[in-house]
């Protein structure tokens, strides 16, 4: 599509009149109206069209129609009828009062648009550099963060159904891709038995075992065919990828005899459904669930109890929060808004993530883990003395190490920074062994930031952190806003980028209305001190 239609910049009179009328001035869709202009530019967007085509719609209206369809929680259909039919959409909008609006594929390709050319990001950092125009965040504002899960949209399966649902699925695609190949191919056995979906309910564990190696033999039968004759186009389609994956996560060949894996295996990439090989399986605590997680960082405002979102991602169910400090503090440095203290809870601390933050400038503020070795009190790791600087230790019973070995940190092999020590104790003959160790040696293995964990242990059980830490809590509510109020719980759509991108209007959702809730104080009481623009 080539250059979209130009964004009005002002609201066609028959509109304006009315909705000063009965728009009240607080309202955050006059609000919208009125201020739009000033924050959405037309040349943003330039780079997501090209130079020749059929004209597309204005992407400042659409994106605008994104966050109200997110901020009132309406299907594509709805949003489309609500630009038509409410005044105070088409007053924010900038269209007449006869204006027919457009058909509700354009918010799909619109969201696909911004997917495509990497622009995922751009609305929800317009409306947080229109919430910082406005002088509601403060330069290196204290920040928190929390996470919290997300249903993907897709059933939870079985392993045999699993692989039953990704032959049915390759078999399908095939067909529809190469029928003269497919027919001369595959038996018909084959495809009745795996052309229709299937269900392992009411089936014994038996018949469960039997059904699961039939549906392997099957496959690794079938991917065969596919690489001894079958043409690049088979050969590259996303089902048969997704199959020989799960193929190899499910079974193991050994002398070209197929076998079921007997336990599930585990790692992050274990595909749980073929329709959505991008979520993931997860759980934490009491709670399972095959999807996401979404992070979400917001600022501390303790003037006026008003927060807004800086940062918003969605990733794979079973990445931990630990994982995800650095990206966020990457992406809060190329807003400008980078926090000198950023609350977390005990999932985001450790000693490199409160060493490395503290490189950045940020205080990582949130309790780590506390010891719980095994061994009795007296003989943990806290007890013996150790000396870096010396490369030397002394045991609770007095004796030194006969062996100090610093070696690469196994998270970081390559990183000549990140190095823990192995240190180790010769036990034969000591008073104490039986409360130590049960063999000859006692070996240490001490984090290359240790340091870091013993000072925020020590601090984390002072009541001023304490104090401190209940800063941190509010943003379980931002949270509980967005998934009950905004259906941020369950994924809309299918695939990382589009749940993703669910969460980003969402977030720039809930950002507009607090902005509007913020200037509608200041409204009420002019006087009242404002925080300085950062």
């Amino acid at each position: 599509m080539s250059m979209p239609e130009r964004w009005k910049e002002e609201i066609p009179s028959d509109t304006a009149q009315l909705g000063r009328d009965l728009l009240a001035e607080d309202d955050p869709y006059r609000r919208i109206g009125d201020e739009a202009s000033a924050n959405f530019h037309y040349e943003d967007f330039a780079s997501l069209y090209a130079a020749n085509g059929r004209g597309a719609i204005c992407p400042i209206m659409l994106s605008l129609v994104l966050i109200f369809q997110f901020l009132e929680r309406l299907p594509d259909r709805e949003a489309a009828k609500m630009a038509v039919v409410r005044l105070d959409w088409k007053y924010a909008l900038h269209q007449s009062m006869g204006w027919k609006g457009f058909h509700y594929s354009d918010l799909c390709n619109f969201r696909k648009r911004l997917i495509k050319h990497g622009a995922e990001r751009r609305v929800f950092d317009t409306v947080l550099q229109w919430v910082k125009g406005q002088g509601l965040l403060r330069k290196h504002e204290m920040q928190r963060s929390d996470s919290t899960h997300i249903l993907g949209a897709v059933e939870r399966m079985s392993r045999l159904e699993l692989v039953w649902e990704t032959l049915r699925l390759a078999l399908g695609e095939m067909c529809q891709t190469t029928a003269e190949w497919y027919n001369q191919t595959v038996p018909a056995t084959i495809h009745e038995l795996y052309h229709e979906r299937k269900s392992d309910w009411k089936m014994s564990d038996e018949e469960i075992t039997a059904a699961m190696l039939k549906a392997g033999q099957d496959g690794y039968w079938l991917l065969a065919q596919i690489d001894g004759g079958a043409g690049q186009e088979v050969q590259g389609l996303p089902s048969v990828a997704t199959l020989r994956t799960v193929l190899k996560q499910q079974f193991r060949v050994k002398e070209e005899k197929v076998e079921v894996q007997p336990t599930p295996i585990k790692g992050k990439d274990i595909i749980v459904t073929p329709h959505d090989t991008e979520v993931r399986w997860s759980k934490k605590r009491s709670t399972e669930w095959v999807g996401f997680r979404l992070e979400v960082t917001e600022t501390i405002d303790e003037e006026s109890g008003i927060g807004f979102i800086t940062d918003i991602d969605t990733v794979k169910a079973n990445e931990g929060d630990s994982e995800q400090v650095a990206a966020i503090h990457e992406r809060l440095a190329e807003r400008d808004l980078t926090p000198e203290e950023h609350f977390v809870d005990q999932g985001y601390t450790s000693g490199v993530n409160i060493a490395e933050s503290a490189e950045r400038g940020i205080e990582l503020v949130g309790p780590v883990a506390l010891d719980h070795s095994q061994k009795a009190e007296g003989f943990r790791q806290t007890d013996f003395i150790i000396d870096r600087e010396q490369e030397a230790a002394t045991c609770p019973g007095g004796r030194s190490a006969v062996y100090w070995r610093p070696r690469p940190a196994p998270e970081a092999p390559d990183d000549p920074g990140r190095v823990e020590i192995e240190i180790v104790f010769e036990c034969e003959g000591c008073p104490l062994h039986d409360q130590c160790t049960k063999g000859k040696k006692r070996t240490l293995t001490i984090n290359a930031f240790q340091p870091e964990i013993l000072a925020r242990r020590a601090e984390q059980e002072s009541e001023a952190f304490r104090t401190r830490m209940k800063r941190r809590a509010a943003v379980e509510g931002t949270i509980s806003e967005m998934v009950r109020g905004h259906g941020a719980r369950r994924a809309r759509y299918r695939g990382q980028a589009k749940v993703r991108l669910q969460h980003l209007f969402t977030g720039a959702a809930v950002n507009l209305k607090r902005m509007a809730k913020a200037l509608a104080r200041r409204l009420l009481d002019p006087g009242v001190a404002q925080p300085a623009m950062a």
